[in-house]
């Protein structure tokens, strides 16, 4: 419970209505979830207005609200502020007593990796017993429990809740994903960052950025005003590193396959049947790590969580330990081999850099024949089909085209426009029914070919008029092992 008043004292106000010592029991911005002695705040979205739901939100006990418009309503005690976006990460930093100054926050920001170096850094400080949570695309560890996420970064509301829930429990340190439409949209601001990792900027979100460079002045916002006590991270084979370098007073570490001077630099690695043996070189000498994970983009992925650790001080043990222990990722590069001697990758590859990335690897280890099965989200960033056309075409000899998330876009348009960069339509099959696709996949596959089923990975649905149906493409491959009676890998 807090009283309005120290509610408000961090915040700017253009004025204020009724008590403002009530007292508060919880702030909410989704009115169906208010309840007696709860706070609503109104915030305007791009698909709705949360001032349009006051009403409701006073029918379900709210009499405290913090609102950009006038509100008359009996008893109702009102703070107007100019923009409550922004002033939501204030309102619940101070709701929840500063919860992140009690965590080393790590936040990781790029287009593709941001969830395996997330599980990679969390799992080595485990092994360094920082007592770390991890908040991902995919899932969230809380201190107590595993939840599934809806989003790579949460509202600010929602963020500051789980830190709260996290120091509760007795976590000391946090790992999580900071996507470009978190920082566009203040859902992180305020937050203490002990250090910032940017994995590197391919093409992505134009349909909510617009321009590339947009997109990469979102990410860059992650380590402006970051002083020396803060670590920035940085992938030194991506020109844009040098562009966040001098807009950051934070200390620099680097990582990099070139340049031998990096603070964490490639030595050499080796393909093995079940993963990469990798060799790398940082400040205190050459450590060798084994890992499952294929790909030289999961390379990549191991030296930023290095270079973290390397930043945040972690003995070279604790490093090695914590990314060889992580056996799996969900929906990253997922290796299930079948008894018929051909491998499946369920990846979640949705990006043409991903896509080229994950077939690139699976190509390493020398299939017979490789079989992509993929499709393109709706209402999302139309230029990019046909560059994943291309990367298909440049690494499968069989392409079956098919449904990812439509949305309210027609299915078809959204497969021709991955067709048309393909040149030669002869090693294509389009397949919009998903399960139909991937079933078709594998009983094409043979001894020694590789499967790869690209774009969704973790999801757990497929979205289709504004509907979500029930979809997993692990459940879908579970399904066949079934029908084959075969088992099914458990999952590590």
């Amino acid at each position: 419970m807090m009283k309005v008043n120290d509610i408000i004292k961090n915040l700017e106000i253009l004025g204020t209505r009724g008590d403002l010592n009530r007292f508060v029991s919880d702030i909410q911005y989704d009115s169906r979830k208010i309840e007696k002695d709860q706070a609503f705040i109104a915030i305007k979205g791009y698909q709705t207005d949360g001032h349009r739901f006051v009403s409701q939100a006073y029918e379900n006990g709210a009499r405290v609200f913090f609102s950009e418009e006038k509100i008359d309503l009996p008893e109702a005690t009102v703070v107007y502020l100019k923009d409550n976006r922004k002033a939501l990460p204030i309102i619940s930093r101070t709701f929840f007593h500063q919860p992140d100054k009690k965590l080393k926050i790590i936040g990781i920001t790029g287009t593709n990796g941001k969830t395996t170096t997330a599980y990679l850094t969390y799992s080595i400080l485990q092994k360094a017993h920082w007592k770390p949570g991890l908040f991902t695309t995919v899932k969230y560890f809380d201190g107590k429990a595993w939840h599934n996420s809806e989003r790579t970064t949460p509202e600010s509301l929602d963020l500051f809740r789980i830190f709260y829930r996290m120091t509760q429990a007795g976590l000391k340190s946090m790992v999580m994903e900071v996507s470009s439409h978190a920082l566009s949209l203040s859902r992180v601001e305020g937050v203490h960052f002990l250090a910032g990792v940017f994995t590197n900027l391919g093409r992505d979100h134009l349909d909510f950025h617009q321009t590339q460079e947009n997109y990469f002045l979102a990410k860059r916002r992650l380590f402006e005003g970051m002083n020396e006590s803060q670590r920035a991270v940085l992938n030194e084979d991506d020109p844009y590193s040098e562009r966040i370098k001098h807009s950051s007073e934070a200390e620099i570490y680097t990582y990099s396959l070139k340049n031998p001077a990096a603070s964490v630099s490639y030595v050499q690695h080796q393909v093995q049947k079940e993963g990469l043996q990798v060799k790398l070189k940082i400040p205190s000498g050459e450590i060798t790590i084994k890992t499952k994970f294929l790909g030289t983009f999961n390379i990549y992925n191991i030296m930023a969580a290095t270079a973290t650790g390397v930043g945040l001080g972690i003995p070279d043990n604790f490093m090695v330990e914590g990314i060889e222990s992580l056996m799996r990722v969900p929906g990253r590069c997922e290796h299930y081999p079948t008894p018929d001697g051909y491998s499946v990758y369920i990846d979640y590859a949705h990006t043409p850099d991903a896509l080229q990335n994950i077939l690139h690897a699976v190509w390493e280890t020398r299939p017979q024949s490789l079989i992509v099965v993929f499709g393109a989200g709706g209402d999302r960033d139309r230029g990019k089909r046909p560059v994943m056309g291309k990367a298909a075409e440049d690494y499968g000899d069989k392409i079956i085209l098919t449904n990812d998330n439509p949305r309210s876009e027609d299915p078809m348009a959204i497969l021709n426009d991955i067709l048309a960069g393909i040149s030669d339509k002869s090693r294509v099959l389009v397949i919009p029914d998903r399960r139909e696709a991937i079933h078709t996949g594998l009983k094409m596959a043979r001894n020694k070919d590789s499967v790869v089923v690209a774009g969704k990975g973790h999801e757990n649905y497929q979205e289709i008029k504004g509907i979500k149906y029930p979809f997993d493409d692990r459940e879908v491959l579970k399904e066949f092992f079934e029908r084959r009676q075969w088992i099914f890998p458990a999952e590590n």
